[in-house]
């Protein structure tokens, strides 16, 4: 049996990197050192934010922001 010559390397597949780990990155290099998303919980928390920003424009955010609390007090589930 004859061996087949193979140049190159092989394919090495990329890291899987979620939505939510690039909106972290992004979020990491804008804020403050002491201000930056380390945990779920933190995520959770800015999450809240967000929400309770949100109810000036459309009301039933309310939901969502008492949702973002909860899984914060939880510990947030990545």
């Amino acid at each position: 049996m004859k061996k087949e010559l193979t140049l190159g390397t092989p394919a090495v597949p990329a890291p899987r990197i979620s939505v939510a780990d690039k909106l972290r990155e992004l979020f990491n290099k804008v804020l403050p050192q002491e201000c930056q998303i380390k945990t779920a919980r933190d995520a959770w928390y800015i999450s809240a934010a967000f929400c309770a920003c949100a109810t000036f424009i459309f009301p039933p955010a309310v939901l969502a922001l008492v949702y973002c609390v909860m899984q914060a007090k939880k510990g947030g589930s990545q």
